[in-house]
């Protein structure tokens, strides 16, 4: 990689689609239960996807690139959770009105304008996750906001949509969905292109997450929500990274891919120095099925012998070089034209390619670099490529391979790319053109009224960030006031410290830090209601419990709700003790210790504390505790 690359240098910008299930009892256009997942199915659908002409003559690209894979596409299904809807074999149901109000409530929290109707749009979904084609979707809000740092965050819109198939397996030409997610309802918040940096995409990715999580109306769960991310670089053009599950990933993918731009357009560079332009290049095609049988190289051998595979050349004229080239961090050019042709031509047995300028031990040896290019008439400033798989796979990885040279010298070509464990991306599958969405003819408008919307403005819970700042301002620290801003418990937070007799501190701690303990420990803290918590609150503001009893007390609350905390108090001798018991206590136990012998004899008084609250804890505070203990060795 090249040295200290800054992507700000570059006047890189990002930008989020984050797309995230919400909580509704059945699915956005019929009514079969959301939710309900499954590893059953009662029968299978097999379908192929084939492009049509557009109104105005023209296909679209990504329909044609989906054309060439000739998948057969399997959907698996199960009779609880998929209608004659999923499989288009019947019209859509009416919009889902609880999924529209949840959408609703979201874009006003992130500061949209509300739109005065409803209209279903057809958005093209070729990779078969929609057994339709296309995936049904409306905007809900538009021209919204969030604040981040110093400045606002331009929220472009958001859209309430229905959700795709869930992924089984992809081998070759087949592929397998389960149609149990399908048509689900989702929401997907678009921001603005206005991160610069790889660090500020993942922080407005949190803000936006928090935000959802905060309504307590989406999912949580793997594959629940899915964010997609867009990357340009000055002289790049905007590349989507799909589907990253989790926001860590985000600084390091979006790094990668804006050096991945910067590397394409030396690339551009480095080819048109040679060549002038895309015109002058030449790719071509060569059938080696009467050389294969004379090459060495196992991976060729193992495909001709074992799998029935034929050879085939593709000579690039011109343009030594290219395929050594640098694109992400340990990836060259080789690979950008491997995972082009994984996804288009399904050679998805890896390593699909060999190629001429591959100096490792894993390329071609002397006599087999003769045979190529003998066969493939190479000239000392060209380079060849080697594929092997079926006649017609073979073909399609010779075109993909030609055309993916000619788009080089244009600099980065319009796709959607995946995301990588390692931080890296591969080829996705074309970006569809701008023309991918169209009005949907079956569903009708729905209007949104002004009194349906105020209705909803009304009982918005207030935004992460303001409750965040209030928390803050009751005196608990910046890090526990965005967990708790964030946490189910933050409106009972704001309740609990209306009242003034408690620390706010104190139950922040209650509800963030003692808790996650007591989970840990098996404890069944679901089971404690806001009628508790009020019960609890009231027992430390009249100091009939100290914050040291809190957990024992809580814990048995937990397992037994219909108690009364009083009684468990009394049962387990934790009613506070009255400062002259406390005195007396604290000189008793400093009696029994006077021989101890002690290292320094300044920790006395810590030993002594030590001693004290674990004969006392939870009756009376640690503050009390102290004051007797310095009394009580100031008498010494």
């Amino acid at each position: 990689m090249e040295a200290n690359f800054d992507p700000t240098a570059y006047k890189m910008k990002s930008g989020l689609e984050v797309h995230h299930q919400i909580y509704t009892k059945k699915k956005l256009f019929c009514r079969c239960p959301a939710g309900l997942y499954s590893t059953h199915h009662d029968a299978e659908v097999l379908r192929h996807m084939r492009p049509t002409l557009s109104e105005l003559g023209e296909y679209d690209g990504t329909a044609l690139m989906e054309f060439k894979t000739k998948k057969n596409v399997i959907y698996l299904l199960d009779r609880q959770s998929v209608c004659t809807y999923e499989m288009d074999d019947t019209p859509p149901f009416p919009i889902n009105q609880e999924a529209i109000d949840i959408a609703i409530e979201i874009a006003l929290l992130l500061n949209c304008k509300i739109v005065g109707e409803v209209h279903i749009a057809r958005k093209q979904y070729l990779d078969g996750s929609i057994p339709t084609g296309f995936q049904r979707t409306t905007i809900i809000g538009w021209d919204g906001w969030i604040p981040y740092k110093d400045r606002k965050v331009g929220i472009i819109q958001l859209a309430l949509e229905e959700d795709a198939c869930r992924e089984v397996s992809d081998i070759q030409h087949t592929i397998t969905y389960r149609t149990d997610r399908l048509s689900m309802p989702l929401i997907e918040v678009v921001t603005a292109p206005d991160m610069k940096t790889p660090q500020e995409v993942a922080e407005v990715g949190r803000v936006i997450g928090d935000l959802l999580r905060c309504t307590g109306k989406v999912r949580r769960g793997i594959g629940s929500v899915r964010q997609d991310v867009n990357v340009s670089i000055e002289g790049g053009c905007r590349v989507e990274i799909k589907g990253v599950p989790r926001i860590p990933l985000f600084p390091t993918l979006v790094y990668h891919e804006a050096f991945r731009q910067h590397q394409l357009l030396h690339i551009r560079d480095f080819l048109i120095g040679k060549l002038t332009s895309r015109e002058h290049f030449k790719g071509d095609i060569f059938s080696l099925a009467d050389q294969q049988d004379r090459f060495h190289h196992p991976l060729i051998k193992e495909a001709i012998h074992d799998r029935g595979a034929v050879l085939k050349g593709i000579a690039l004229r011109g343009v030594k070089g290219l395929l050594n080239a640098t694109t992400q961090p340990g990836l060259t050019f080789a690979h950008e034209i491997s995972e082009r042709i994984r996804v288009i031509a399904c050679l998805d047995h890896l390593p699909n390619l060999i190629h001429t300028e591959d100096h490792s031990g894993l390329g071609l040896d002397l006599e087999d670099m003769k045979l190529v290019t003998n066969s493939m008439r190479l000239k000392p400033d060209d380079c060849g490529v080697l594929v092997w798989g079926s006649i017609e796979d073979t073909q399609t990885a010779a075109q993909e391979i030609i055309a993916r040279v000619e788009e080089a010298f244009d600099g980065v070509p319009h796709e959607t790319r995946q995301a990588r464990r390692d931080g890296l991306t591969d080829f996705e599958r074309i970006l569809p053109g701008p023309d991918r969405m169209y009005p949907d003819t079956d569903s009708p408008p729905t209007a949104l009224t002004v009194e349906r919307i105020e209705i909803i403005r009304e009982k918005l819970p207030p935004q992460p960030w303001v409750m965040q700042e209030q928390f803050v301002q009751e005196g608990i620290s910046p890090h526990v006031a965005h967990e708790l801003s964030t946490s189910p418990n933050r409106l009972l937070a704001l309740k609990l410290m209306e009242d003034k007799g408690v620390s706010p501190k104190l139950i922040a701690w209650a509800l963030t830090e003692l808790q996650k303990s007591l989970k840990r420990k098996q404890v069944p803290i679901a089971q404690l209601n806001d009628q508790h918590w009020s019960k609890i609150n009231d027992l430390v503001k009249n100091k009939r419990i100290y914050r040291e009893g809190l957990p024992n007390l809580i814990a048995y609350l937990a397992h037994h709700p219909f108690d009364d905390p009083e009684d468990f108090l009394t049962a387990q001798n934790l009613l506070p003790l009255p400062p002259t018991v406390l005195a007396q206590t604290v000189a008793k136990i400093s009696e029994q210790n006077v021989q101890v012998k002690l290292y320094k004899e300044e920790n006395r008084p810590k030993v002594l504390m030590g001693l004290v609250m674990h004969e006392l804890r939870g009756r009376a505070s640690g503050e009390q505790i102290w004051l007797c203990v310095q009394k009580q060795s100031q008498k010494r």
